[in-house]
């Protein structure tokens, strides 16, 4: 079922004579199980259970320890209550919401595994997408349910819960969102934040309210009231959050500053897409020299790593349940280091992907990830210092590892530990001053995307009285600055970039006194709002918010 109750068995203990035995007992429970731990000597036999509805109970076969009558008969209308929820089916109203079987070919699936439910002849089927065959799978009848439980989009949710967000004029937009049980709620939110394009800040505030809402409508939490009858309460968030965010430094608000949280790189994420780079890959493997090219089990067509890692990486709605191997990375990380210029740049975006999965990007792997960053800009070093290079890889090579290093920042603490390395910044720095007149609007774009995010990590991180500057790290500022200057003189910028542009230079300013000083000394308020106004309202509102600070 969507909410299978989870049973807890515990042997009986021997009493003291040799070969008794007892029959194991099962003791249900309202919700899922997550821990036992057995009580100290003092309550020998006794042990307590962690339950997700938020409990914490306490089990014995003590008489004198026992709960009250009225506890015992509590908990046991708790379990029934929850077996009761679970054993009914989607109402005939849901039903009736879903998509129809027969239509299913007008609804084509996104990725490899997918589930959504369907309306069969009136009941309510599961169904798994095939990529090879291009079609749903019916999986079987969906038969148990709780109250939460609800679709969006086709898609069953073992939770579905209202978000409302304040608009512009006091408009009110409302979302749903979806979390199934056993799901990470910050993974869910993320998930959120990324569908709808919201601000990056929203991350623990949604997540916190996920963990509320379930705690609450899976059974009593301890300390807490009693959850509301009448469905979940809808989350209020105000849509735009740097609106209203005070900056104690000037005691101002900003309506478009600072930049909060990291815009990404993420198209691509797809097996027909994937299956072109794999084929690309197999291609130049054939040309690689010496011991450089990859293994057959590595590349070859039928079971390998290669196809198992686009695999992974396709099937986004799965990233919270998946995981990337050491050698699916050492794959890359060897391609990038030792393969030609003309066929490096398959792995370069295939790290980009990969960059952005959890487990990838988790803390433990920023020693390969660093190996990687330096990977890529040995590449782009490589590119800028040979003339001859033309074709794909010249542009290429720049612009998949600047969205690479712009999705780093995004992706977790490994990959964000590895870029924001001082000197990894530095040299990241340097590279994006050395492509800032790029012919390629692509490579513009992303360079331009690396200095936001680099911007809005820095003002995050920043600490209270400012960083405390070192021979590592105080010629940052002026890489900065020096970079946001070359750009606006080159006159090439699109009005996207230029916009991009000048909320990094906003966000960068209110990272501390050192970078304000240094860009009032660089006049950059005149100099960018001169470019701005060449780029629209939207630019040209921001570099004004830029100019007010710097004056």
């Amino acid at each position: 079922g969507l909410n299978e109750m989870e049973m807890m068995r515990c042997g009986g203990g021997g009493g003291g004579g040799g070969g008794s035995s007892y029959k194991p007992q099962v003791i249900p429970h309202p919700n899922t199980v997550w821990k036992i731990i057995p009580l100290n000597k003092a309550y020998a036999g006794d042990f307590a259970t962690a339950c997700h509805d938020g409990m914490i109970r306490i089990f014995t076969t003590n008489s004198t320890r026992m709960a009250s009558d009225a506890d015992r008969a509590a908990f046991a209308s708790a379990v029934e209550a929850a077996k009761a929820k679970s054993s009914t089916g989607p109402s005939a109203e849901e039903i009736a919401g879903l998509p129809k079987w027969e239509m299913n070919t007008t609804n084509p699936g996104k990725s490899e595994g997918q589930v959504m439910v369907f309306n069969k002849n009136g009941k309510a089927i599961a169904a798994q997408w095939s990529a090879a065959s291009r079609a749903w799978i019916e999986v079987g009848e969906v038969t148990g349910r709780n109250e939460n439980a609800g679709t969006i989009d086709g898609v069953q949710y073992d939770h579905v819960f209202p978000i409302e967000m304040d608009a512009a004029g006091g408009a009110v937009q409302k979302f749903q969102i979806g979390y199934n049980n056993g799901d990470n709620p910050f993974n869910t939110a993320q998930t959120f934040i990324d569908t709808h394009m919201l601000d990056q800040g929203f991350l623990s505030q949604i997540a916190d309210y996920i963990q509320n809402r379930v705690g609450a409508d899976a059974g009593p939490t301890l300390g807490a009231g009693a959850a509301s009858a009448s469905g979940p309460t809808p989350m209020d968030l105000d849509l735009e959050p740097s609106t209203s965010t005070t900056m104690t430094s000037s005691a101002k608000t900003y309506q478009h500053l600072p930049m909060k949280g990291y815009r990404k790189f993420e198209t691509g994420a797809d097996m027909k897409i994937l299956a072109k780079v794999c084929g690309k890959i197999r291609e130049f493997n054939s040309s690689a020299i010496d011991n450089n090219n990859l293994s057959p089990s590595e590349i070859s067509s039928d079971g390998n790593v290669l196809d198992s890692l686009c695999q992974t990486i396709a099937t986004t709605n799965r990233y919270h349940a998946t995981s990337i191997s050491d050698m699916e990375l050492a794959i890359i990380l060897k391609m990038m280091k030792d393969w030609s210029l003309e066929h490096v740049f398959p792995s370069i975006d295939l790290a980009r992907l990969v960059s952005l999965h959890p487990d990838a990007a988790k803390s433990s792997r920023s020693a390969v990830w660093n190996s990687i960053i330096h990977a890529a800009l040995d590449r782009c070093d490589a590119i800028s210092a040979n003339s001859s290079i033309q074709g794909a890889p010249k542009t290429a090579i720049p612009m998949l590892s600047f969205r690479l290093f712009a999705n780093c920042f995004h992706g977790g603490m490994g990959t964000q530990s590895a870029v924001v390395d001082a000197t990894n910044m530095t040299r990241i720095l340097k590279c994006v001053d050395e492509y800032a007149t790029s012919g390629n609007k692509n490579v513009r774009l992303a360079l331009v995307t690396v200095l936001l995010n680099a911007a809005s990590f820095m003002k995050a991180s920043a600490p209270a009285g400012g960083y405390q500057y070192n021979s590592g790290t105080d010629n940052l500022p002026d890489l900065f600055l020096i970079t946001v200057g070359n750009i606006c003189g080159s006159g090439l910028y699109e009005a996207e970039a230029i916009a991009r542009l000048v909320v990094a230079l906003g966000t960068a300013v209110l990272i501390d006194g050192t970078w304000l000083a240094k860009a009032k000394a660089l006049n950059m308020g005149s100099m960018l709002q001169h470019v701005a106004d060449q780029h629209g309202e939207k630019a040209r509102a921001i570099a004004t918010e830029v100019r007010s600070i710097l004056e």
